[in-house]
Parts: structure tokens; C-alpha cells; sequence
């Protein structure tokens, strides 16, 4: 008994230490980002706190796999093809993309903003599609798969529909939207409408986003009114 004891936790030890070296590799992985997309071993060992022996085992690990590149001559590393595989494979599974792509665009040029649909993944919100205002200098510029803390106007929806709060959920209907100003990044604010499937079953939320010079009470009731309009076309397409 003692001996098949022994050999469980040995088992157990063995297999935490694998979880471990696992949460290490996405920790690395998700230290890359639009702005943070070629990282030196000194910066990912800042952002994830790991010394930089274990960063270089990971990496030599990911870069094997094809999920990290390592420039020879800088020593940094980027996100390798296996990651761009990934998103393709995830995408895959959202055939409607491009339709949601194109009503994005047109919220984007009837409001004069950045238009976007998110969705809940755990803690966080993601950026599943983008169309980002090209017309002005100041815009609020995204890159796809974006993920950030559920905070702004879409996180606000994210967590009201997505914790079935009642309270929360009633204020956001009988406003007809939620808006925020500088929640998440100074000078940027936001508008947003929940969104839902062809059953009624909450999917995300569209929003537009913007400098917040461009949002007073009269722009904010026409952005809402441009979400409001498209719920229905994205509705549509979620046969779920």
C-alpha cells in the first residue's frame, strides 16, 4: 500500500510540475502584444517574473513547436506561425466573420469611430472582429484578438449578460446601452449594445470607440442609434 502510495504522489508531483511549465509557456506567449511584439529575454522575464533560464528552456520548446521565432542577430524573440495556425483554426470556427466584418465597417463609417465585437473568454474580453476609422488622425486603432480586463462599455456588458445580473442587465436595456469614458485608457471612451443570438441567448457585444472629444450627449444617442440598427443584422447571422 505504501509503495502504490509512494508511486500517486510521485504522479502527482510529476504532473503539477508539468501544469506549471505549461502555465509558464502561455504566460511567455501572451507577454507578446501589438505594441510588445518583439521582446528581448530581459523583457519577457519582466513581464512574466520567471528567471531567464526557465524563459530560455520555454522558449527553446516554443520555437521547436513553431510558436516562437528567435531573431539570431538581436537574441528577441516573436510570435512564430504556429500561433498564426491557431487563430486560423479559431476563426475557422466563425465562418460569419467576414459579414460581421462588413457591419462593423459600415458602423465605422456612419459614426466616424472604431467599431468592434467582443466577446467573454473567462476574466477577460476579446477582440474577435475590428474595423478600425482610418479617416482621422485620432482613432482608436485594435488589432483582432486584443484581450484586455472586462472593463469599458463592452466589458460592463460582457459581465452584467454574462453573470445573468439581473440589476445590471435591466439598467443596460432600459438605457439601451452602456458608455464609459477613460475606464480603461485616458482620453478614449466608448459605447456599446449587447448582442444576442437568433434563440435570444447573449453572444457579446458591437461597440464604437473613440477619443472622448468625440463623444457628448447628442454624438452619444446617434453612435448608440448606428449599434442599435446593426443588432438585428448581427442577430441574424448567429443561428446557434
Amino acid at each position: 500500500r505504501s509503495l502504490v502510495g509512494s508511486e500517486m504522489c510521485i504522479r502527482d508531483r510529476t504532473m503539477t510540475t508539468e501544469i506549471k511549465v505549461i502555465d509558464k509557456a502561455f504566460q511567455i506567449l501572451n507577454s507578446f502584444s501589438e505594441a510588445q511584439n518583439n521582446l528581448s529575454l530581459k523583457q519577457i522575464a519582466k513581464v512574466t517574473s520567471q528567471n531567464k533560464s526557465t524563459i530560455i528552456r520555454i522558449c527553446r520548446s516554443l520555437i521547436k513547436h513553431n510558436f516562437l521565432i528567435k531573431n539570431e542577430s538581436t537574441g528577441n524573440y516573436q510570435l512564430g506561425p504556429g500561433t498564426w495556425k491557431m487563430g486560423q483554426i479559431y476563426n475557422a470556427n466563425f465562418d460569419i466573420g467576414n459579414e460581421i466584418r462588413e457591419i462593423l465597417k459600415d458602423i465605422c463609417k456612419e459614426s466616424g469611430q472604431s467599431a468592434g465585437y467582443w466577446i467573454r473568454s473567462g476574466n477577460e474580453k476579446v477582440c474577435l472582429y475590428r474595423a478600425n476609422n482610418t479617416e482621422s488622425e485620432l482613432t482608436h486603432h485594435l488589432t483582432e484578438g486584443t484581450n484586455f480586463p472586462l472593463v469599458s462599455a463592452t466589458g460592463k456588458i460582457l459581465l452584467a449578460f454574462g453573470n445573468k445580473n439581473e440589476k445590471e442587465m435591466n439598467e443596460i436595456i432600459k438605457k439601451g446601452f452602456a458608455y464609459t469614458s477613460e475606464e480603461r485608457v485616458g482620453s478614449i471612451a466608448s459605447v456599446a449594445v449587447p448582442i444576442f443570438n437568433i434563440k435570444n441567448e447573449f453572444e457579446g457585444a458591437i461597440n464604437v470607440s473613440g477619443w472622448k472629444q468625440f463623444f457628448n450627449s447628442k454624438t452619444l444617442t446617434h453612435f448608440a442609434k448606428i449599434l442599435q440598427n446593426k443588432q438585428n443584422s448581427i442577430k441574424k447571422l448567429l443561428l446557434r
